[in-house]
């Protein structure tokens, strides 16, 4: 009978505990997801200006793109011990 009312005395706590992590999971994988979006952009707009003979889209890429993916990138890297 004390565990049940210690484990309901206990539950809030775990409760916050629980959704404070999943946070802190969503956050790894939406800067993630950001970083490869970015660099995924930054590929295509290479390619195509390979193929076009073009150089109007890599520079807007080394712009703009290149920077918000190393910034993403860093940032993830941050967020993650250990790597």
């Amino acid at each position: 009978m004390e565990m049940k009312q210690w484990l309901r005395t206990k539950s809030p706590l775990l409760k916050w505990v629980l959704r404070l992590l999943f946070a802190y999971v969503c956050v790894i994988v939406a800067t993630l997801a950001l970083a490869i979006i970015s660099i995924f952009i930054t590929f295509t707009f290479v390619i195509i200006d390979t193929i076009s003979d073009s150089t109007h889209l890599g520079d807007f890429a080394e712009a703009y793109f290149v920077p918000v993916s190393e910034y993403l990138w860093d940032m993830f890297l941050w967020l993650v011990p250990g790597l």
